[in-house]
């Protein structure tokens, strides 16, 4: 086995066609032929030619594309298998229903186990594969949810547990992001240039550092906005069913407006200023943007705070799967306190929580981001008895 960072034997992708079970209640989901009536999920393991099965690892984000993940090839030249993969919402986000993401990701751990043969199955949550993971989790090991926020039936049962649970540079959830994240100065859904001057995160005289009774008067209005669009969207579900209709979709402007990106005294970490865009005010205006295009049902089951299945701090607390909760600590989109949270939710006994200094999202220009994440994943899961020889051997990294 190589160690981590070698390249001295190439590792090998894997290309995978994991079947999985499209809804069955009528609605047309996805615009794609292909994923209707041949509904494949994608993933890519990632390996050395002769990789061992003692144990894999799983990679999966609700919606992003998984399959080239910058940590595979890492994993892999360590001598840890490693699959990313991806959800059948990898190219049509908008219409997210995060039961059904959690599907997936246990058709892609049965896969590992069945399929390639795997002994032990390691989920990877990296941002927002963190949460995924732990509502995949909590629902593997103990099945409660029966129906989507929006009442539709889901089956979550018969899932198989993973080993181990490894997150990241993740969030509690894109619900959670989203209630730090959106614009609480909006005050009409239909116009983004209507606001209230007065809790403006962008306005020219808000001074640095923020005042703190401030801080909380737009955390309020943050909810209040996000309750606002919730209460909008369960009235339109009896719209919906008025006109026979299977969804409604529609634009949420303005989400990239977190103090936290300002004022590096809120939350501090190493991060520098600004957000995961770039300047946070550009990226606040544009098209793109975190649960710009929604619907009526992907919304209240991937972005309502209150309503969501999806929420590793609440997950997490029947979780007693080993756990690692890895906060990369100059991060702009997952936050320290977030890393926190989850630690502190973990039913887990043995729970490790490790900060890596200095280590932002994508670790961009970070040539040592990637030994450091492979070290530290390899060395907790030797600890707990995950993986046992010299794969991802390395000056494990520490707080």
């Amino acid at each position: 086995m190589s160690s981590a960072g070698s390249v001295s034997t190439p590792t090998v992708d894997h290309f995978q066609r994991i079947p999985f079970s499209p809804a069955t209640d009528g609605r047309v989901e996805s615009h794609s032929g292909l994923t209707r009536h041949y509904p494949t999920l994608h993933g890519n393991l990632v390996a050395l030619p002769d990789h061992s099965t003692e144990v894999g690892l799983v990679m999966c984000h609700p919606a992003s594309n998984f399959l080239s993940h910058f940590l595979l090839h890492g994993f892999a030249e360590a001598g840890l298998p490693i699959m990313g993969v991806n959800t059948r919402y990898s190219t049509n986000e908008p219409a997210l229903i995060m039961e059904r993401a959690a599907a997936d990701l246990g058709c892609a751990v049965r896969w590992m186990r069945e399929e390639l043969g795997f002994e032990k199955v390691v989920l990877l949550g990296f941002s927002g594969g963190g949460s995924l993971s732990a509502f995949y989790q909590s629902q593997a090991l103990n099945p409660t949810v029966t129906q989507t926020p929006a009442g539709d039936p889901e089956d979550l049962t018969g899932m198989v547990p993973a080993d181990g649970l490894a997150f990241v540079g993740a969030h509690p959830g894109r619900a959670r992001v989203l209630r730090n994240w959106i614009d609480g100065s909006v005050v009409d859904e239909t116009d983004p240039y209507a606001t209230d001057e007065t809790v403006d995160l962008y306005a020219t005289d808000r001074a640095v550092p923020l005042d703190r009774e401030w801080v909380q008067t737009y955390r309020d209005a943050q909810l209040a906005r996000i309750r606002r669009i919730d209460s909008w969207a369960l009235d339109q579900l009896d719209e919906l069913e008025r006109r026979g209709a299977a969804d409604r979709a529609f634009v949420v402007h303005r989400t990239v407006a977190d103090p936290r990106y300002l004022d590096m005294t809120l939350d501090p970490s190493d991060r520098q200023p600004g957000s995961m865009y770039g300047d946070p005010q550009t990226a606040n205006l544009a098209a793109g943007g975190l649960a710009r295009f929604s619907t009526v049902r992907a919304w209240l089951s991937t972005w309502s705070y209150d309503l969501t299945n999806a929420d590793a701090v609440r997950n997490l607390t029947t979780v007693n799967t080993p756990t690692l909760v890895a906060a990369l600590r100059a991060d702009q989109a997952a936050f320290v306190s977030d890393s926190e949270a989850m630690y502190e939710a973990s039913a887990d006994p043995d729970v490790e929580y490790i900060g890596l200094n200095d280590l932002s999202h994508y670790c961009v220009d970070q040539p040592d981001g990637v030994p450091r994440i492979v070290d530290t994943v390899s060395g907790w899961m030797r600890r707990r008895g995950l993986l046992a020889g010299s794969a991802g051997r390395g000056q494990e990294a520490t707080a």
